[in-house]
């Protein structure tokens, strides 16, 4: 096993070809291209912009809920990030404006995620469980945003 590993490393080390380097500006166009791409784009958008639905529905119980947490100017706060959802969740589904779109979904999480859902100040073991859930899925969906944005920008 040792002898194929030495053999390994040494074939790795040897320049005997010449690698390509991807263009990735092609190379991101052609992924931001694919139905596989633009279907998940659209689930992605199409759920961040239900999110920001439900919660410009409900203004006033969300704001309840960040006057809880101590969010200064709770219903403006609550009005304005579901707005800037809104506007990310769509610009996302229609590709539109991708780079703004994905930046205005990052501003959202990483602004409302550790404020609205700090897990670690709450003794309440089943609350505790509840808002870490929360937060772990608010961080999965900040990390395709920057994947996102990652893309668009590469794209402009």
């Amino acid at each position: 096993m040792l002898d194929r590993l030495h053999q390994r490393l040494a074939a790795d080390s040897e320049p005997t070809e010449q690698r390509a380097v991807p263009d990735m500006e092609t190379d991101t166009q052609d992924v931001t291209k694919t139905a596989l791409f633009r279907l998940g784009r659209l689930v992605y958008g199409g759920i961040l912009t239900m999110m920001a639905v439900d919660g410009l529905r409900n203004v006033e119980e969300r704001a309840q809920y960040a006057e809880a947490k101590d969010v200064p100017v709770p219903k403006f706060a609550t009005m304005t990030s579901h707005w800037v959802l809104l506007v990310g969740g769509i610009g996302i589904s229609l590709w539109r404006f991708p780079a703004l779109a994905a930046s205005a979904i990052v501003t959202f999480f990483l602004t409302v995620t550790p404020e609205m859902h700090d897990f670690w100040n709450i003794d309440d073991p089943e609350q505790k469980q509840q808002q870490m859930i929360h937060f772990l899925k608010n961080m999965a969906l900040l990390g395709t945003a920057l994947i996102l944005l990652g893309l668009a920008e590469h794209e402009e």
